[in-house]
Parts: C-alpha cells; structure tokens; sequence
C-alpha cells in the first residue's frame, strides 16, 4: 500500500502518521487528536497527546471534563502541515495520541497522583507531552511529572485568572490553586513565569498580589495597548534557554471567540493574538504543554473545541520544529 494511502497510523520503522484526509474523509474513523495513530508506547514517540477527562476540581462550571473526547472529533478538521513555519508535523516528529489517563470523578487526591505518575512514566520514556484537559486542576500534577524529568520549570501561562488562590472553599487542592501549590513544591522557577491576559472582577482587592509580587504579569489591559512582537521579545528574554511549560486556559481568550469554557471573561485575548504568542515560543527549550478548561456543555456550535484542535495544532507544530525529521524512505 502506497505510503499516501495507508491507514494503521504506522509509515516506515514505525514513525507514526495521521490518516490521510485526502483519501478518507474527515468525517469518517475513529476519532484521534489531529487523526494520529492511537499508541501507548511512550518509548516510540517525541510527543504525546494526553487527555485528561477530569473537572471535579473545578469551582463554577463543570463540563471539562468531556472536552479530550470533543476535541478529538473535532480536531479532524485540522490539516497536518503548518503554513508559516513549513513543517509537515508527522514527518518532523514521532507524535501520537496516548489515550486518556486514569481519572475518578470522585476523588481530586487520588485522581492527581494517578495524573502524576502516567505522566512521570511517560517522561521516564524520553516522550514529551501536550495534556488535554480537563480542568486547570490537572496542571499541577502534570508538573510534577515534569519537574522531576527536567527539573523547576519556566512557566507561559494565559489565562483570565491567576490561579495562584491558597485555597478554595477551604481546598488546597482545586483549579484556582494550581500555581500556588508547584511555587510551594518548587516545581517552578517565579522570576521565569510569565502570566497573560489577566483580567476581570476580582473576589477581594488582593487577589492579584500573589502573581504581582512573584511573577511578570501581563493582564489583559496591558496586553491589548502594546504590539505583540514586544510581548514575545519579552517572555523570550525572561525565558532565556531554561525548560518552559507552557499552560493555555481557554478562558484566557474572550468568549466571543471561546464561549465553550466553565469562567469566561469578556475582554480577553483573540485568536490571533494566541496564536502569535504559541508561534513566538519556536526555538524556546519547550518540554511540555496543557490546553485545558474547554466545557463542551457550555459551548455553541463546538466553537471553542474547533479553537482548541487548531491552538494544539499551533503547540505541536512548536513541537516539531526542532525535532529530527522523519528517515526518508
């Protein structure tokens, strides 16, 4: 079978690829992120998509926790090579869609350490991840796993909320704490984290102070007044060559582009404007990233899960760029 025809997801010496959606229709199949081959092997990919099914550490609306599977089906719309950076992504790096975690909708404790130890083994293989969440909950075990494969990270983080709360109804443990918790574990490096598109009514006049006095933080008002060529020259100066995670809240972008999220915020970031940010972490040391918060429930016409399909596009073509390409056959 000719290599533009095939359809087991695995090209030459196993280096996965996409279902051709030239040769079967992209309404057709089982749905995969970006139609990528379904592989648990960690130890055979550069990349993987990772979803996580949970939102029980939410605070407001829930629904996340149906989004990797939204995703999935629509992100069979996505086409597979990047226009701007001319990269054909399954020819430049071995990526595949891992599957989903273990999670319980019962139980936050349990649920992050079972997180955190697929991904730890996952980074024990040599693979990167891009995890699909899922509430923002699910990026502090996820950074565990990180930290302890390449050490305290620097952090790119948008979104409408800081997340960086003590506690919530009395939890250490819930989507508004994430950040606060991997600071407290030195999970991150605070003068390399760099938060965008904060924005929004506030519960009390200090619940900005925590990210103002650790971090750089760019809220959304300031955001929309400068040119985003110095936005990125910035986060790229402060990021220097360290490790960075990238974490994307989709509510850090306005609902009229993302209306599908469990807090949405008017007044937030566009889709150009997000997308130029991803673009400008290309040659940054990237070793992991989330895209969570997407509420298939609240969302009209899966507007905000098309979005996201297209911005985890935007991250593994980021991804791709610097890995070694595929052998030729």
């Amino acid at each position: 079978m000719a290599s533009s025809e095939r359809h087991d997801g695995q090209g030459a010496g196993h280096w996965p690829e996409p279902v051709d959606s030239m040769v079967y229709p992209r309404h057709s199949g089982i749905c995969t992120f970006l139609r990528l081959p379904h592989v648990r092997d960690a130890g055979t990919l550069d990349l993987a998509f990772v979803g996580v099914p949970f939102d029980t550490s939410a605070g407001y609306r829930v629904g996340a926790r149906l989004a990797p599977r939204t995703i999935r089906y629509c992100s069979s719309a996505v086409r597979i090579h990047h226009p701007i950076h001319d990269v054909t992504l399954h020819r430049q790096i071995r990526m595949a869609d891992y599957g989903d975690v273990r999670t319980t909708p019962f139980e936050i404790e349990r649920t992050f350490q079972w997180i955190y130890e697929e991904f730890r083994d996952i980074y024990a293989a040599g693979c990167k991840t891009i995890a699909v969440g899922g509430d923002h909950g699910i990026t502090y075990p996820i950074l565990r796993a990180v930290a302890e494969r390449h050490g305290p990270l620097a952090i790119i983080h948008i979104d409408a909320h800081p997340d960086t709360f003590d506690t919530q109804f009395g939890h250490r443990l819930t989507h508004a704490t994430t950040f606060r918790r991997a600071h407290e574990d030195g999970l991150i490096i605070p003068e390399k984290t760099v938060q965008l598109g904060l924005r929004g009514s506030l519960f009390y006049p200090d619940d900005l102070r925590w990210s103002q006095e650790h971090y750089r933080m760019i809220p959304a008002h300031e955001f929309h007044r400068r040119p985003i060529d110095g936005i990125v020259a910035e986060f790229r100066q402060i990021i220097g060559e360290s490790p960075v995670y990238f974490t994307f809240d989709i509510d850090g972008m306005d609902p009229s582009c993302a209306p599908g999220t469990g807090v949405p915020e008017i007044g937030g970031l566009t889709n150009w404007q997000v997308m130029e940010i991803i673009r400008g972490m290309a040659g940054l040391n990237l070793v992991g990233a989330d895209l969570v918060e997407v509420s298939p429930p609240c969302d009209t016409n899966d507007i905000t899960s098309i979005t996201a399909a297209h911005m985890l596009f935007e991250i593994a073509s980021v991804f791709a760029l610097h890995a070694k390409p595929a052998p030729t056959r």
